[in-house]
This record gives structure tokens, C-alpha cells and sequence, in this order.
């Protein structure tokens, strides 16, 4: 790889980097930010991305966006082939809600979808597209087609799991929870809603 080459890669590396960082953020998202904290001139985002829309949609067409079938089937445990496709289906979601909560940026994405351009949104749709294929992937052939929308299940799941890392509040009368609480609180209550015969939470 030449230098020139080399250079351009750090810089890309950065810009992504400084898009995550920004997205923590509780202000407005703008170019001139992401490059002042990449520490490059704001044309190089106009040049290699496009404009902020498509610095997103690298973001979203990343690794780094949606956790893929193998972080899954880790975060899972190897027996998920030998449970049961309703199991399998909990596990997953579960461990969804573990690799989410590594993704802060990700999830910061997700709550601004409303404020986001029609072709950033496009970006984004690919992106989770590709997260409910990881799933269906590791989830293995159901037995039974399910009669609703699975799509539209799915995205409805996920974005109440970011609204709930997002805001850290489990409720709408609590304070502020520990990020590792809340998640923990996410994983129990979807395995009590899809599980019969739940062990109860200790008080």
C-alpha cells in the first residue's frame, strides 16, 4: 500500500472514529464537528464520504455498526444449537441486547433516525437489514412461519432496546440506571415475556 494510500485509510479510520464520539454527544450533528474532533479539514469528509449522509452510511456499512452472526453466536454460548427454536430466538435478542450496549454510538444513531436525511435513512435501512439476516442466520429455520412481520417485529424490538440503553431509565418515573443494569433488566424481562415457567427476579 502506498503512502498516499496508507494516509487516506488513517484518515477515513478517524473521520469514523470522530463520527462515534460525536454521536455521544447531546447536540447537534455537523460535519465541522466530526472533522475538528478527527483532527482534519472538514473537505476531506465532503471528498471521501460525500458530506456528513454518507460518512453515516460508511458508518452504518461497517463491521462496527450491528454486531454479525459470529459476535452472536459467541455472546450465545455454543449449545444454541441444541435448544429450541423459541430459546434460540430469546438468546439472540438477548445477546443483541449485550452487543448494543457495547455500541453507544450505534444506539445514538438509532434514536436520531427522525432527524436523519432520506438517504441516510436508506443507508441505515440496509444496515439493519443485514443485522436480521445475522439473526435469521443464527436463529436456523423455524419450524413454524410466524404470521406477522417479522421485519417490522424486529425493529420495533430494537428500538425499544436503544430507547431504554439511550435514555438508561426503565421506567418513566425512575432515575437514571447503571448502563450494565439496565441491560441486565432488558435480557431478564424479554426472557420472562417469551419463556414460560421464568424464574422469578429475586426482590
Amino acid at each position: 500500500m502506498s503512502q498516499k494510500a496508507k494516509q487516506r485509510a488513517r484518515t477515513h479510520h478517524a473521520l469514523l472514529r470522530a463520527l462515534q464520539a460525536e454521536l455521544l454527544k447531546n447536540r447537534r450533528l455537523t460535519v465541522e464537528a466530526v472533522a475538528t474532533r478527527a483532527r482534519v479539514n472538514k473537505a476531506l469528509v465532503y471528498r471521501y464520504f460525500g458530506g456528513l449522509p454518507g460518512l453515516i452510511a460508511a458508518f452504518a456499512a461497517s463491521d462496527e455498526f450491528m454486531p454479525g452472526a459470529e459476535e452472536l453466536r459467541h455472546l450465545c454460548g455454543e449449545e444454541i444449537g441444541s435448544r429450541s427454536p423459541r430459546e434460540r430466538f430469546i438468546l439472540c435478542i438477548q445477546a443483541y441486547v449485550k452487543a448494543l450496549e457495547r455500541r453507544p454510538a450505534t444506539v445514538q444513531l438509532l434514536l436520531r433516525l427522525p432527524a436523519m436525511p432520506s438517504e441516510t435513512l436508506e443507508a441505515l435501512a440496509d444496515g439493519r437489514a443485514r443485522a436480521l439476516e445475522q439473526i435469521r442466520q443464527l436463529f436456523g429455520q423455524q419450524e413454524i412461519a410466524p404470521n406477522y412481520d417479522r421485519e417490522l417485529a424486529f425493529n420495533l424490538l430494537i428500538s425499544g432496546i436503544c430507547q431504554l440503553l439511550g435514555s438508561r431509565h426503565d421506567s418513566w418515573t425512575r432515575g437514571t440506571v447503571a448502563l450494565e443494569d439496565i441491560s441486565q433488566r432488558i435480557i431478564e424481562a424479554i426472557g420472562a415475556m417469551l419463556l414460560k415457567d421464568q424464574p422469578a427476579r429475586p426482590a
